[in-house]
């Protein structure tokens, strides 16, 4: 089984890359979160992988770091989940996040992941639940900053805003400022949201 590589990013695709490794190019299958984290083309790279063997075929899954590799493996381990479904998790939700959403129940925030109905996300929170819980890489942040994420959409809801608008805005303003307390992070997306 193939753990890792390292090589010269050769090139960058919508959902893949290929790495030159001593002049043999693999296509490695990847998640917006790592093709976005990449350096640029012609630069060493290394990345995590997953080796999915077929009939017909051996594919290959990278990750920029071992937490996406093992919320990956988590994810493909729910009956019905496969590794393009997997992978398209993972290019639309932050880890931070869907660890969150799996360990607080949050359907509502799987099933706004594109492609993901809502038996899938129901299936992925009663499979992967426990799992996750004793995952969480992130300790007790996450449940704090979940915490803190929720009631500054449901804030924003109540002034008016739309959910998904909301949401996106609030994800965006924490990333920028993770160690904000709920009142900064209401104002600081009211501000985005005014411009």
């Amino acid at each position: 089984m193939l753990y890792r590589i390292k090589g010269i990013l050769l090139e960058k695709k919508q959902d893949s890359v290929i790495v030159d490794v001593n002049g043999i190019g693999f296509e490695v299958f990847v998640s917006n979160a790592t093709l976005m984290s990449l350096p640029d083309e012609g630069s060493s790279v290394t990345l995590y992988l997953h080796t999915q063997a077929r009939e017909d075929d051996i594919y290959l899954y990278g990750f920029s770091s071992l937490t996406e590799k093992a919320l990956f493996k988590l994810l493909i381990s729910v009956s019905g989940i496969g590794p393009k479904v997997a992978r398209n998790i993972l290019s639309n939700i932050q880890l931070e996040d869907l660890i969150s959403a799996v360990v607080t129940k949050d359907l509502a925030r799987l099933s706004s992941v594109p492609g993901l109905g809502r038996k899938t996300a129901e299936k992925i929170i009663v499979e992967l639940k426990e799992k996750m819980d004793n995952l969480q890489p992130f300790g007790n942040a996450v449940t704090g900053k979940h915490t803190v994420l929720s009631d500054a959409v449901s804030a924003l809801i109540n002034l008016g805003y739309k959910q998904q608008q909301s949401r996106d805005i609030v994800e965006a303003v924490m990333k920028d400022n993770p160690s904000l307390d709920i009142g900064e992070v209401i104002k600081l997306s009211l501000k985005r949201l005014s411009k």
